[in-house]
């Protein structure tokens, strides 16, 4: 066997791996919590976020397990269409880097600072301003924080990587094909949507109604481990 073909074998392992933990966390992160009730004050925040560190914490780790599983299913999309169009995945497989750090700068901000600067602002430190600005700016409740802004860059650069691949994965099986729709629609759906938000035409306080969207990326993933799951059978 070939280092090539050893290598596909271990992609299409990995990739299909990675959507089987993909599906169990999300349906996990379903019943996770990830800011205190919306309209909380900055006290009550505080006293939320100490009495629910733990649920906190283990709700973002699930973020970051999908964020990673999602890394390596697109990668393994790139690296299957780097036959058919090498400069696509390529490409593709930058940004997607690209965009997984933006992704993990939020979620990584959500598990250090929010639970230690609310720890500290309970403690009665001196450090006070500074503990409720970076609460402020760590927040899900507005769509403009810093961590929902890292969020939509990197789903924003995701979108593109889909659009890069979408054509020449959609040369493979019908697997392929179901991602290869799913990730153009994503990756043509996204900077609408991200120009609409920006225009005013879609209101911030809806905001969440209309990025259901964003469950495409999802669908293409299960797609791809699909696919690689059938390359591994075909290869065996």
């Amino acid at each position: 066997m070939s280092t090539t073909t050893r290598l596909d074998s271990q992609i299409n392992n990995a990739a299909y791996l990675s959507a089987v933990i993909l599906f169990v966390f999300t349906v996990v992160s379903m019943f996770g919590v990830y800011d205190a009730p919306a309209g909380s004050t900055a006290a009550e925040k505080v006293a939320w976020l100490n009495s629910n560190t733990s649920a906190f914490v283990l709700s973002w780790v699930t973020q970051i397990i999908q964020v990673f599983t999602l890394t390596i299913i697109f990668a393994a999309a790139c690296w299957k269409v780097f036959s058919v169009n090498p400069l696509a995945a390529v490409t593709g497989g930058i940004i997607l880097m690209l965009g997984t750090m933006a992704i993990l700068i939020t979620k990584g901000t959500e598990l250090w600072i929010v639970p230690l600067a609310a720890q500290d602002l309970a403690a009665g430190s001196s450090s006070q301003e500074p503990g409720l600005t970076l609460l402020s700016i760590n927040s899900q409740s507005y769509p403009y924080s810093l961590t929902t802004y890292f969020d939509y860059l990197g789903l924003w650069l995701w979108s593109v990587t889909g659009l890069l691949v979408a054509r020449p994965l959609f040369r493979f099986s019908t697997s392929a094909k179901v991602a290869a729709i799913s990730l153009g629609l994503f990756g043509v759906i996204y900077p609408a949507f991200y120009g609409l938000l920006i225009a005013g035409v879609i209101p911030l306080k809806d905001i969440t109604h209309y990025s259901t969207f964003m469950l495409l990326a999802w669908i293409a993933a299960f797609a791809i481990g699909i696919y690689c799951r059938g390359e591994s059978k075909t290869g065996a």
